[in-house]
């Protein structure tokens, strides 16, 4: 089990910082361990969602700082290629309601977003997964992505910290699922390459009918 899953025992931000580094620099042998409960106790979903939760909030400060930042030093109109997230206003005079509403975004809707976001992220993956041959029930599959959430520390680096997360999470997610589901590496790749290859097939087909119809 994760030392996140025993906050009792070891402390809060003890047990957030040990999960956090095995996660992220020891996946194989932190998923080798993840569902290894001891004696009278569970492996839950509460701990890896609150754990999941509080780095994806962490995302969105930091990634709404360099937000907010590069808007006040117009970074976005010297540097319009550049990936950026999209802006409620153009105008600097409202930045300060920019700030409030992104506040407020960020706290509540947001995280409601995420939850279901999280579900449906499970679902899917889960699927994929035992299509393949996997031996561990969906509770499993959303242990590994809530505790693959650490990458979200990265948004601390402006402008390609989501491009190291996304490949980090990608990265743990794969290991995560052949270390506990005892699949091969190619296996564990594909029930996560095909999901993303589904459901861009869905989007694409989405946007075609779109145009199709105007």
């Amino acid at each position: 089990m994760a030392d996140f899953d025993d906050i009792k025992e070891t402390g809060f931000f003890k047990a957030l910082f040990l999960t956090w580094r095995k996660s992220l620099f020891s996946p194989e042998i932190f998923y080798k361990e993840l569902n290894n409960a001891e004696a009278g106790k569970e492996n839950g979903i509460s701990k890896p969602y609150f754990y999941a939760l509080l780095f994806t909030y962490i995302n969105l400060v930091f990634s709404f700082f360099w937000e907010v930042i590069f808007f006040k030093i117009g970074f976005y109109r010297n540097y319009a290629v550049l990936p950026k997230i999209p802006l409620f206003f153009a105008n600097k005079s409202f930045l300060d309601i920019y700030i409030i509403i992104g506040i407020v975004f960020l706290l509540l809707l947001l995280g409601v977003l995420y939850t279901i976001f999280l579900i449906l992220l499970t679902i899917i993956i889960h699927g994929f997964v035992m299509l393949f041959g996997g031996k561990q029930g969906i509770k499993n599959t959303f242990r590994i992505i809530g505790y693959a959430s650490g990458v979200g520390i990265f948004s601390i680096f402006p402008v390609f910290g989501y491009n190291i997360s996304a490949a980090w999470f990608a990265t743990l997610l794969i290991i995560g699922i052949k270390e506990t589901n005892g699949l091969s590496t190619a296996r564990s790749i594909m029930t996560l390459l095909l999901p993303f290859i589904f459901i861009s097939l869905i989007l694409v087909a989405f946007f075609i009918k779109i145009l199709a119809a105007r």
